[in-house]
């Protein structure tokens, strides 16, 4: 079809026409893959390169027609599809009709979530939590529930550009202090060991804090913990576990005079 066909169709006809390519074209079992995300039907095939090329013509020909009408349900919902693919094409090719949403949806589909998951994870981030009560206030109960939230939070800065903008920087850097603070409040108060369920979390970040605040008693554990976090597909979770592990393998070396 020419681009004035496609110009005189209506969005809810357009809308299927730009999934079908989408499918096609695969960028978001693309980039997911980058980001460690496991295609959903498990396989990553990609159509020959003239079949891709002849697909993008069609797909920026589709675009072009959802652009020209007022953006409407038809179109945003593309942003939200349950398929990545549908997903990633939406934030290529539709980024006009919602810049900001088009970038959130690009970090959801290389993290594996959705757009609104990276809008809640990054509210969440950069709202501090409430000062009262402070940590020595707190219950116990109260001080590890905290921690879960303040672990979970750490994880949640994948969603922050931590990396280049300095504000960021500093929210990512005040929750690990956060981290830090509380680890120290629960070894004043002989709570240590209350961390040990941590190691067993689905959140890295909780594991990896849990297993430096363990390493002392519950050894072999919060090793095994810290080596199977090496091993995590995020690049930072692996390069944290592993400084963590040789600089505990280097105090207690020198504390035994032992040589590696």
């Amino acid at each position: 079809m020419t681009l004035e066909d496609y110009a005189e169709m209506s969005a809810e006809r357009l809308s299927p026409l730009f999934v079908d390519h989408a499918k096609r074209l695969g960028h978001g079992r693309l980039f997911g893959a980058l980001g460690g995300v496991a295609p959903l039907d498990g396989s990553l095939t990609v159509e020959p390169h003239e079949v891709r090329k002849q697909a993008m013509m069609e797909i920026l020909a589709i675009a072009a027609g959802l652009l020209a009408k007022p953006i409407g349900s038809e179109c945003l919902a593309l942003f939200d599809h349950p398929d990545p693919d549908v997903r990633m094409g939406a934030s290529i090719y539709l980024n006009d009709a919602d810049p900001d949403l088009a970038e959130a949806t690009r970090e959801g589909v290389m993290r594996g979530c959705s757009a609104s998951d990276v809008t809640a994870a990054r509210r969440r981030v950069r709202q501090p939590p409430s000062p009262r009560p402070t940590l020595q206030e707190m219950s116990d109960e109260a001080l590890l529930t905290r921690f879960q939230d303040a672990g979970e939070r750490l994880t949640a800065c994948q969603f922050i550009d931590w990396v280049h903008d300095d504000r960021d920087m500093n929210t990512r850097n005040a929750i690990i202090d956060e981290l830090i603070a509380i680890r120290a409040e629960a070894k004043r108060r002989a709570l240590l060991p209350s961390l040990v369920p941590f190691l067993d979390s689905p959140d890295p970040s909780i594991r990896h804090h849990a297993a430096i605040a363990c390493l002392d008693f519950a050894t072999d554990k919060a090793v095994a913990t810290l080596e199977g976090l090496k091993a995590d597909a995020d690049p930072q979770v692996r390069a944290a576990a592993g400084w963590t592990l040789k600089r505990w393998r280097a105090k207690r070396d020198a504390s035994t005079g032992s040589e590696t």
